[in-house]
């Protein structure tokens, strides 16, 4: 054996061992969905169902089918529903605008069980074409380490029915037809106008990019998504939703200390911790600013492709005061992202935690949730991502720089006069 084959039979060892190791966390994460699948539905026991908060999301099409969208926003139409399919008799409103309601609308046709396994079914595979994409020709163990990063938030996703695998995956197509098709990138990036907030710095990173065709075209189809709202659900349905998001950020935001053991954002754990709502806010901006100001950079000097995507990902999510656990789904593609961008450089041992801690992140809010932790770890693991993306791209711009110079210095003896 020569010492050349040693590092690379002790490389391929380690790799071995990461992707067993991930993927045996990865499966235990299932577990719980497996065990909550058969005493509901098997053993007849009144356990947490899976897809809770898909029961809102039904209740609220059937409401509109049968008494119009304004109706989705009272709970005198809603709670009834609710308590009939969520393992809960507490009533929770619907924060999504009526272009969320205009895409499930169709599942007020559905029983619940069938309109729950359609939802699913189709964010999973959503979800799992965009990360298979990712790492379409790359080598195997490259692939593989790219799917099990992108999946570390999927088990939450699933177990809440939330439209987070939708959204991320939206968020990520767009992101990766951006060079090729820049128009169909922008009907991803409106499809997130069903959770608008998650898009907020897009338009800075496509202006700073200087991504005009792509910013008009994601302007004129969020647009159209609009008035195609208004003119099936009417006005009534949006001016009802303001009214009911009033109300929802008092009680969940500013004012819901339940809701916040769930928030995995900085104005979350200062608000846990006594903090005023001003304080809170203050908190909140000195991680959203910096983050802001770190995708203008990248973007502006345009930045390989993997590392301003990933930065935008984690960005997206960074600056969101209001956020929950199952949210941290979309942190699996920019960990993805950062495993893609080792065939351009080696991955740092910061890189590296980088990418651990993020995948971690969706169950160990989960647990901190669970056990009313008042410390959330999410913020610290997406700065960290974020500081490694910056990091990544300046040691990049060094190496150029360094290497450029020789070739420099070797040229100017050319301008000199002879004599």
């Amino acid at each position: 054996m020569t010492a050349q084959q040693t590092p690379t039979k002790s490389a391929a060892a380690s790799h071995l061992l990461l992707i067993f190791v991930s993927s045996f966390l990865l499966s235990a994460q299932f577990i719980p969905l497996a065990l909550s699948l058969a005493a509901r539905y098997i053993f007849g026991f009144h356990a947490l169902t899976v897809g809770l908060d898909f029961g809102i999301f039904w209740a609220a099409a059937r409401v509109e089918l049968a008494h119009g969208a304004a109706a989705v926003f009272s709970p005198r139409w809603m709670q009834p529903l609710e308590a009939m399919v969520r393992a809960t008799s507490h009533y929770d409103p619907l924060p999504y605008p009526p272009t969320f309601l205009l895409v499930i609308r169709p599942l007020g046709y559905l029983s619940y069980p069938g309109g729950l396994f359609l939802f699913l079914s189709l964010g999973i595979g959503a979800y799992l074409a965009v990360a298979l994409s990712m790492g379409r020709r790359l080598q195997k163990t490259q692939r593989q380490s790219i799917l099990i990063a992108a999946l570390g938030g999927m088990p939450l996703a699933i177990y809440a029915g939330q439209n987070t695998l939708f959204t991320a995956a939206a968020a990520a197509a767009a992101l990766m037809l951006m060079e090729a098709t820049p128009v169909c990138a922008a009907a991803f990036l409106a499809a997130l106008a069903i959770k608008p907030q998650l898009a907020v710095l897009f338009p800075l990173a496509l202006i700073c990019g200087r991504r005009w065709k792509m910013l008009l075209a994601a302007s004129v189809f969020c647009s159209i998504f609009v008035l195609s709202s208004i003119a099936i659900l009417g006005t009534e349905a949006w001016s009802s939703f303001f009214s009911c998001l009033s109300e929802f950020k008092q009680a969940a935001l500013l004012n819901g200390r339940d809701h916040w053991f769930g928030m995995p954002t900085l104005f979350a754990t200062a608000r846990l911790l006594g903090a005023p709502v001003v304080v809170a806010y203050t908190v909140q901006a000195l991680a959203a600013i910096p983050a802001a100001l770190a995708i203008a950079y990248l973007w502006l000097v345009n930045a390989r492709y993997e590392l301003r995507a990933a930065a935008l990902l984690v960005a997206s999510l960074l600056v969101q005061p209001y956020l929950m656990s199952y949210d941290l789904a979309w942190l699996g593609f920019p960990a993805a992202l950062l495993i893609r961008d080792a065939a351009a450089a080696r991955l740092t041992r910061l890189d590296r935690l980088a990418v651990g801690a993020a995948w971690s992140m969706p169950a160990c809010e989960l647990t901190g949730a669970i056990f009313h932790s008042p410390f959330h770890l999410a913020p610290v693991a997406m700065l960290l991502m974020l500081t490694a993306i910056v990091r990544r791209h300046l040691a990049s711009h060094s190496q150029m720089q360094r290497l450029s110079a020789p070739a420099d210095e070797r040229s100017e003896p050319l301008a000199e006069p002879c004599g």
